[in-house]
């Protein structure tokens, strides 16, 4: 029999596909539908998926983990870390966001703002503290420099 580990499944992907479902799901629970912007919500969702898709060649090209909660041996300040230094973790909230702007209601935007402070909480601040560690003041001035969601935030 197939045993799945469960840690093995507390990573960022999976959280934001649970945001995603929960956003569908109190869309059409509660349907009180406000908007359309159809336009805004597919480009805002392709613009997470590109980040998604780009900032693994990032991690891969400075021979750096990609993976949480293990030690960085490198500090990415390249791409699209010039702007964000979570650019992978925006993604993820803009896909979440665009689905619900998508879907045109308020709660089911809900989600989105819930992944971006449970992402900052779990997987975000521990992240930027082991980076201090490995990285010292390298590290620190970066953080000075670059906003942890983007260039001003």
């Amino acid at each position: 029999m197939y045993n799945v580990n469960m840690k093995n499944l507390n990573i960022p992907p999976i959280w934001t596909l649970l945001a995603i479902f929960f956003a569908v799901i109190l869309h059409f629970v509660y349907p009180f539908v406000l908007f359309e912007f159809r336009a805004i919500d597919l480009g805002v969702i392709t613009i997470g998926i590109y980040l998604i898709l780009v900032t693994p060649i990032w991690f891969k090209r400075n021979c750096t983990t990609i993976i949480p909660r293990r030690k960085p041996t490198a500090l990415i300040v390249e791409g699209p870390f010039k702007l964000s230094r979570n650019p992978m973790y925006l993604g993820m909230v803009l896909v979440t966001f665009g689905v619900g702007m998508t879907l045109g209601s308020i709660q089911a935007l809900l989600p989105s703002v819930w992944l971006l402070l449970f992402l900052k909480k779990n997987y975000i601040i521990p992240e930027e503290r082991k980076l201090i560690e490995a990285m010292g003041s390298g590290a620190q001035k970066y953080f000075i420099e670059t906003g942890r969601w983007i260039w001003f935030l």
